[in-house]
């Protein structure tokens, strides 16, 4: 169904990362205010001094959605990131 939608779908992306990283909290948020993926619910833990956990419950075209995951899953200091279809 997600390859083959041609309007909107919604998507978890599971991601962790370390929050000492330099600059990477400040790239989080920007890359997360895409005008295109809607994000409709957030949750972040900490696990321990060193990785933060943040789930994200998304709503948009699949292309636009997997464009943000491969970012934010590339990004310097994130360490495992997952999205769920």
């Amino acid at each position: 169904a997600w390859a083959g939608a041609g309007g909107e779908v919604h998507g978890v992306l599971t991601f962790v990362y370390d929050p000492h990283r330099r600059g990477l909290t400040d790239k989080l948020p920007r890359v997360q205010h895409n005008r295109f993926v809607h994000i409709l619910c957030t949750q972040h833990v900490h696990l321990d001094h060193d990785h933060c956990l943040e789930t994200i419950v998304l709503r948009g075209t699949p292309g636009e959605i997997e464009r943000m995951a491969l970012e934010i899953g590339g990004l310097k200091g994130v360490s495992f990131a997952e999205l769920a279809r």
